[in-house]
This record gives C-alpha cells, sequence and structure tokens, in this order.
C-alpha cells in the first residue's frame, strides 16, 4: 500500500478478508489477512543539531555507522571508537526506533535504553 493511502474500511465477517482504501486514484477494495500500522515511522530528527549524524531518512547513526568511506567524523575526538550506540558526538546516546538499523520493537528499544546507560556511564568514568 502506498503512504499516501488510507483505510476507509475493514471488511470480514468472522476474520479481516479485505480492505477499501482510499488512493490518490480514488477507493479500491484490497484482499487482506492481515493489517500492520506503523504510526509514527518517520523520525524526526529534525530538531537534532548539525553534527549528530543522520541517514538520509534522518534515523541517527550510532556506533561504526558513523564511519564515512572508514574514518570517524571529524567532530570525534576521542581515542577510542564509538561505542554501540554513542552518536557522532561522543557522550551522546541513541536508542529505539529512532536509531538507524533498529529493528522497531518496542522490547528492543526497552533493550537498547538499557545498554544506553551502560555505556553513559562507561562514558562517564573516563572523566
Amino acid at each position: 500500500m502506498e503512504s499516501n493511502s488510507q483505510i476507509v474500511e475493514a471488511i470480514g465477517d468472522k476474520r479481516l478478508e479485505s480492505i477499501r482504501i482510499r488512493t490518490p486514484r480514488g477507493e479500491e477494495t484490497r484482499p487482506a489477512t492481515s493489517v500492520f500500522l506503523f504510526i509514527g515511522a518517520a523520525p524526526q530528527t529534525d530538531w537534532l543539531p548539525h553534527p549528530i549524524m543522520r541517514d538520509s531518512n534522518g534515523f541517527v547513526l550510532s556506533g561504526r555507522d558513523i564511519r564515512v568511506e572508514g574514518k570517524l567524523p571529524s567532530i570525534w575526538r576521542e581515542d577510542r571508537e564509538p561505542y554501540l550506540l554513542e552518536t557522532s558526538m561522543p557522550g551522546i546516546f541513541v536508542a529505539g526506533d529512532v536509531r538507524h538499523g533498529s529493528i522497531k520493537r518496542a522490547a528492543s528499544a526497552v533493550g537498547e535504553g538499557s545498554i544506553a546507560v551502560q555505556f553513559m556511564h562507561q562514558y562517564l568514568a573516563q572523566y
């Protein structure tokens, strides 16, 4: 289904059999046995400072994904590799759906958050 389509109706007696959608070409009915909604799938990261690197879709890069052509960005001033969930700004960490490469699941986001806390402790222990 196109991203600019809307579900107008779910059709079926005892289970989902089809959906009626509104598209730029008009309304159509399509067979369907399940529907997955991705609410907030756009990362909404425009407010982040420019040095925090993002991919072309706005998802935040972290860990080895911040390398460009094999090199760490010029803002990286640490004498170590970035931690797994550390962004291009040392000491700033990312977790959950907004992270480039995340699997977009709540349980994974919670796990990443707890890992990010561990990395924050490691980062702060340096100072």
